[in-house]
């Protein structure tokens, strides 16, 4: 086998992939191995995995590169006759005419399922007619439907040989087998596809000029119903029924397109009127619109079902785009106009477009209303009356006459009415907002944010249990304190209880990619270890597999599958996979801890357990945990001591001093009365030099202590611990609104410099994130922020780095920002630089979830003294200075979540409008005019006029432009 192996090495390395060789090389190789039996030929698995990367060092790091193309296909041939499904991770560079040669040769039992996979990117790089043509040699009973849903939008491109060339297309290819039509092309209509690329490619070709006509297969499916190659009214009904099967955007906008293409006749419409307005309940707006159209082009028909369309269509008016709007705007008309008798109806209806922040849709809807509406209907009267606080001002002027008046002031000229009714709605909009109470300060640690720990052996075995199941970090902290206290009572029949937790650990670390819970997965694993040591029986899967372990380690066994190799990474030599990330060492470190405590018999608690969520520690139960160990003369661990005073709720302060006094002594004492009290400095000796950084950290972030410069652990930049940086201006763009995923330049980004002062005893230390990729940090991301409640600007700077991008956002991006501003809003830390900036380019960002989190954290935190609002409008100029993102998102976003909040915080928004038009370009800006147009009206409500110099200044220089001049006339004038 040695022998082979030296063989396999030397064949691969010196392979040259041409046909020449494949006969007299690869095939003739790939024969002799299977004259061996399997269970040898498993034992060449560790050299293929060994040979498909090229290792190499450079200044002190390890890298790894993949093979060359010819060697990756030699080994992928070798290991198709070796591998089971899972292991089979080359078949990509398994060629078609290769596997065609192989297959007579050896045949596995996995093959049909494992190409029918589509879930895998590892799979056989097969298209439609090789699929199809295995079928015919008998190598496969069958296709999945889903597999053949990813490969047929393929079929139509003919490929270039010539890398730089054009693709060709050929819809005719549709029509070479019966069954492509008759089957499986309404795979595309059911499962998810590249159908949307493919077209888009084909069109493309078109416009060019490499094809005659269009040949997208959407052009084609247009063409075969006609002809009748296709069941047309089918083909209708399954266009609709798409959007009913939870596609991505791009899926939901081809079919929505595709059933324009269709070009539906007024017949067709009428009878697919249900389907169609089934569609208006999709979380996309393209398909929406599209039947909106399709419906206004049957709105004047006799078979229109108008009712049931003013029905429905109520559902859209809270979340479809203006055009959107202004096409069931057209129906209503258009419905009024065919039927007198729905007037009133339609007038109620469209009230609710006066609960969008939009001047001229309101106007829209009151211009209808005035239209066709029935002054002296009190339905209607009533129906406006509750929508007046949401109106602009303009819009109460044109609908005076529709408020309910006194008799003896019926007989009022119309205009001192309409002048009287726009006061009435001024002070109407005033007093249905509520005067927000003064600043109050909010407990951190209350009754209803405590957090239990078990209370007995079953609670803790059943909060084991659910482990991986859990959705807070508090509840996963609670349970590893738990095991701590809870181990010296369990005894075996509580283990075997537990063997389902364990399994699932054992496959998280074997098959997951989330490296928290990979992390977490590998620690319970080490625990398990404890147990199995200690039992002598060889039943059950677990202890069956740290016997296999026990056989690897002592090499009995050097053969083991990945599989093998990763479920036993102990915990000591765990490290994210495909990162550089440094942020789990102090977490890992913390749990190798527990791993001791419990294998030493030391049941003292862990300080840093938090006590009241999200993730704070109670200063006096801090105190307490501290006294467990001074009274047995035992230091706890250093990572354990910095997350609990970095914890450290900072209230009850004279309580917790107190506390201190009574129940610690000298450097404790010394130390927690340095944390809690405000005139108390630091006093030796510091034999815990990182729990004093720690403290000092969190009770005078701003101040570097004379005391610990001194200390081996207080080696970086003190902003590096604090994460009070500068930003700078980005590089100039080539487009508008170009992403730059970089607004920070900082330093800690040079690796090399970074490890040279790396101490590597602090937390704050090891706040790399990914200095490489970025692998969706949102998983682990509310762990990591929990640890820093009082101080989470090195994590938020961090954040900004990685996932402020001001493009089309990808999804972790925001789900990372969402966690972040989750974070910020449960906790009770003033907000500083870094969190500001954070919250600024979230009122900027382009997905609507994260800039709600932002608008609710502004909120927020003005009410409770948070947030320094003037900084807010100076970091929102300044971004929009840099073009970093359209201006529209922020007013948006103002309109729909900060705007009419309260008295007081329209009276902040004012102040925050101030700041960010001062500070915006002298050229006026796109969107410059709405947000100008929402200042006005916030004035207007707030009573108030403008006296900021500065923007007299600016008002008075952006009057010259006839686009602007009427809203600034207007401004001036109040």
């Amino acid at each position: 086998m040695e022998e082979l192996k030296k063989e396999l090495e030397k064949l691969s390395k010196a392979y040259v992939d041409i046909p020449e060789n494949e006969e007299k090389i690869l095939i003739p190789f790939v024969k002799r191995l299977l004259e061996l039996p399997m269970k040898e030929r498993r034992k060449l698995l560790p050299v293929i995995r060994d040979l498909q990367w090229i290792k190499s060092k450079f200044a002190g790091f390890s890298s790894e590169t993949t093979c060359s193309a010819a060697r990756a296909h030699f080994l992928s041939a070798v290991q198709f006759v070796c591998a089971n499904k899972r292991e089979m991770d080359m078949a990509y560079h398994v060629k078609f005419d290769t596997l065609c040669k192989l297959l007579p040769l050896y045949y596995p039992t996995w093959l049909t399922d494992f190409i029918n996979d589509d879930k895998t990117w590892l799979n056989f790089e097969l298209n439609y007619e090789q699929l199809m043509q295995l079928i015919n040699m008998g190598y496969l009973k069958d296709i999945a439907p889903s597999r053949i849903a990813q490969v047929l939008p393929w079929i139509t491109r003919i490929r270039n040989k010539d890398p730089k060339g054009n693709d060709t297309f050929n819809s005719e290819l549709l029509l070479k087998r019966d069954i492509t039509l008759k089957e499986h092309i309404w795979t595309i209509f059911e499962y998810e596809s590249s159908i949307s690329y493919q077209d888009d490619c084909a069109k493309e070709a078109y416009k060019k000029g490499v094809t005659a006509r269009d040949e997208s297969i959407s052009a084609a499916l247009y063409r075969f119903s006609l002809d009748g190659h296709l069941d047309r009214e089918r083909l209708l009904k399954a266009t609709l029924a798409a959007f009913h099967r939870s596609f991505k955007k791009d899926m939901a906008g081809w079919f929505a397109g595709f059933f324009e293409t269709l070009q539906p006749t007024t017949e067709e419409l009428l009878s697919l009127q249900e389907e169609m307005m089934q569609i208006f309940t999709s979380p996309y707006t393209k398909p929406v619109n599209v039947m909106l159209q399709q419906l206004k082009s049957i709105a004047s028909e006799k078979g229109f079902r108008y009712q049931e369309f003013i029905e429905r269509a109520t559902t859209l008016f809270f979340s479809s785009p203006k055009n959107s709007l202004l096409t069931i705007y057209a129906l209503f008309e258009k419905i009024v106009a065919q039927h007198p008798e729905m007037k009133e109806p339609c007038c109620i209806t469209l009230c609710q477009l006066f609960l969008k922040k939009d001047e001229s849709l309101q106007k829209k809807a009151a211009n209808f209303i005035l239209k066709y509406g029935d002054i002296s209907s009190s339905n209607l009267q009533e129906t406006l009356q509750s929508y007046q606080p949401e109106m602009f001002q303009s819009v109460h002027a044109l609908l005076s006459l529709f408020k309910p008046q006194p008799a003896e002031e019926a007989h009022k000229d119309d205009a001192n009415a309409g002048e009287t009714i726009h006061a009435e709605g001024n002070r109407t909009g005033e007093t249905s907002l509520s005067e927000e109470p003064s600043p109050e300060t909010v407990r951190i640690c209350r009754e209803d944010n405590h957090i239990p720990f078990p209370a007995n052996k079953e609670d803790f075995l059943f909060q084991l249990s659910r482990l991986f199941d859990m959705e807070e970090s508090w509840e996963i902290e609670t349970t590893i304190a738990a095991i701590i206290a809870f181990h010296p009572q369990l005894d075996k029949e509580d283990f075997n209880r537990m063997e389902p937790v364990f399994q699932r650990a054992a496959t998280i670390v074997a098959n997951g990619w989330e490296l928290y819970e990979d992390l977490l997965g590998t620690f319970l694993l080490e625990y398990q270890r404890l147990w199995a040591q200690k039992d002598t029986s060889n039943t059950g899967i677990l202890r069956n597999m740290f016997t296999r372990l026990e056989e690897k380690l002592k090499g009995i066994d050097e053969n083991r599958e990945a599989y093998d190799k990763r479920s036993f990474k102990r915990l000591a030599d765990w490290k994210p996979s495909y990162s550089n990330a440094t942020c789990f060492t102090p977490i890992k470190q913390l749990w190798l801890n527990v791993i001791r405590k419990i294998k030493g018999g030391n049941a003292f608690p862990l300080l840093s357990t938090p006590t009241h969520t999200p993730a704070y520690v109670q200063a006096t139960e801090l105190i307490r945990r501290l006294a467990v160990y001074q009274k047995a003369g035992t230091k706890p661990c250093p990572w354990d001591f910095q997350l609990a005073i970095a914890r450290c709720a900072m209230e009850d302060k004279e309580e917790a001093i107190a506390t201190a006094r009574q129940l610690l002594q000298d450097e404790y004492l010394h130390l927690c009365l340095f944390l809690l009290d405000e005139n108390t400095l630091p006093e030796p000796p510091y034999n815990q030099p990182t729990a004093w950084v720690a403290a000092g950290l969190v009770k005078a972030p701003e101040t570097e202590f004379e005391a610990f410069k001194s200390f081996a652990c207080n080696t970086l930049p003190h902003n590096y611990l604090t994460g009070d940086y500068e930003w700078k201006g980005v590089k100039p763009k080539k487009e508008p609104y170009e992403t730059d995923r970089r607004l920070l330049q900082l330093d800690f980004h040079k690796w090399h410099t970074y490890l040279e002062h790396n101490s590597h005893q602090l937390w704050q230390e090891h706040l790399i994130i990914n200095s490489n990729y970025n692998m969706d940090d949102s998983y682990y991301m509310e762990p990591l922020l929990c640890c820093y409640p009082n101080r989470p600007e090195p994590l938020i700077a961090q954040i900004i780095t990685c996932y402020m991008a001001f493009g089309a956002p990808q999804e972790d991006n925001k789900r990372t920002l969402t966690c972040a501003l989750r974070m910020l809003l449960s906790f009770h830390c003033p907000l500083q630089e870094m969190s500001l900036l954070l919250l600024s380019g979230s009122l900027l960002f382009a997905d609507k979830t994260v800039r709600s989190y932002a608008a609710e954290l502004w909120v927020e935190g003005l009410s409770t003294g948070r947030v320094n609002n003037h900084r807010v409008g100076e970091i929102l100029a300044r971004l929009i200075r840099m073009e970093l993102a359209p201006l529209k998102r922020f007013t948006t976003q103002v309109y729909e979540s900060m705007y009419k909040r309260s008295t007081f915080h329209n009276h902040q928004l004012e102040a925050l409008l101030t700041v960010l038009i001062s500070g915006l370009p002298d050229k006026p800006v796109t969107g410059l005019k709405q947000l100008l147009e929402l200042y006005l009206e916030l004035l207007t409500i707030n009573r108030s006029n403008v006296t900021d110099e500065q923007l007299l200044q600016r008002l008075q220089e952006w009057g010259t432009n006839s686009n602007l001049k009427k809203v600034t006339t207007s401004l001036n004038n109040l």
